[in-house]
């Protein structure tokens, strides 16, 4: 009995479930123009124990000197090596309303060839955003998770990846960034994660049916949900109506899909798939080619010696097909359990999920990562 199926069957089942469940609308929508700010950086991480970049990362040496030179060190005009200094690129996110002063989470990069980044510290880092402002600066000793241990090129031990590191708390906010002011104007948009139709009308008249009133959210197309605010003031504060909003809940509209992950043989599918009648027969073909070696003796008072030679065989295996019919009312729970019956492997499962919906009988887009 194949596991993977049996317990793809069980999750299957659980997402047919909830597939009727109503959502919050913060889980699944934000208000618009709030967004997240990406920043990034460019810097030095030090205190590494000789795992560093080497002496062809050239901007590492470059960046060295000039750091040196701005605080008073002048160096002779030669190459240097520093075994236990890396260049690393610096990136985070800026959460919306953050102040100055507050802190956030970076990670850090490694640009050159440095083996490991374990046991190493930023130095301060400016970062800035995609506009060229400098947001925050950064600074503080790397968390890697893992090591990298290396004797002398024979023994080479490594957990994780250590070429990345986080600094919990590692970068403050110098420059607020300033976004549209939602409460400006007398409209507000609410924008859905994934776009949808259903999903934006059915939004829109939940929150009118909370409030009882007619006009307060319309969606504008499938993404957005428009808000009157000069309406919206009637039903309390901006900020008390928004968070109302918020934990609504209201019937999400998903598309019917099934993922598949041909490189794991990962598959994942939603309850709304629905598979018409079909008849499914699944067998296969083993081939293994074997070495049954063979010793030859030489002839009696020879000079001869003992000899191993190959002697391949070729091995043929074919397993009896079997046949499973799929009624037209057939689920993506009720597939999971047919195939499991026939002890079919995760990539066997693959292949005949295309077979059905190449005939036509899978009624769901068919997603291939």
């Amino acid at each position: 009995m194949n596991k993977f199926v049996k317990t793809a069957s069980v999750v299957m089942a659980l997402a047919v479930m909830a597939s009727a469940q109503n959502i919050r609308i913060k889980d699944v929508a934000s208000v618009a123009g709030v967004e997240d700010v990406q920043l990034f950086g460019y810097g030095l991480v030090v205190g590494l124990a000789g795992t560093g970049d080497r002496n062809q990362t050239v901007f590492t040496e470059q960046t060295i000197v000039n750091m040196l030179k701005n605080m008073g060190v002048e160096l002779p005009e030669r190459h240097i090596r520093v075994r236990n200094v890396a260049a690393v690129m610096v990136t985070g996110q800026l959460a919306p309303f953050k102040r100055k002063g507050t802190k956030f989470d970076i990670t850090v990069n490694s640009m050159g060839d440095a083996t490991s980044l374990e046991g190493g510290t930023l130095i301060m880092t400016p970062i800035q955003g995609a506009d060229g402002q400098v947001y925050a600066s950064a600074q503080g000793p790397l968390a890697t998770g893992g090591y990298d241990l290396r004797d002398r090129g024979f023994t080479h031990i490594k957990k994780n990846h250590v070429l990345v590191g986080r600094i919990p708390g590692g970068a403050i906010v110098q420059r607020e960034y300033q976004f549209n002011n939602m409460f400006d104007g007398s409209k507000m948009s609410m924008s859905l994660h994934s776009p949808d139709f259903t999903s934006a009308v059915s939004m829109a008249r939940a929150i009118n049916t909370q409030y009882g009133i007619a006009g307060l959210a319309k969606a504008l197309d499938a993404a957005t949900v428009e808000l009157d605010m000069a309406k919206a003031n009637a039903a309390g504060a901006p900020m008390e109506f928004i968070s109302n909003v918020e934990n609504m809940t209201f019937e999400v509209a998903s598309q019917a899909k099934v993922v598949i992950n041909e490189r794991t043989g990962t598959i994942v599918a939603g309850g709304t798939v629905r598979i018409s009648q079909v008849a499914v027969t699944h067998g296969g073909v083993k081939v293994e080619v074997v070495n049954l070696p063979e010793v030859i003796q030489p002839h009696p008072f020879t000079l001869g010696t003992t000899e191993v030679v190959p002697n391949p065989a070729l091995i043929v295996e074919e397993k009896d097909a079997e046949m499973v019919v799929l009624d037209e009312t057939t689920t993506v729970s009720d597939l999971a359990q047919a195939l499991n019956s026939l002890g079919v492997t995760p990539r066997d499962v693959i292949a005949i999920l295309q077979a059905i919906k190449e005939a036509g009988a899978l009624h769901a887009n068919l997603v291939l990562l």
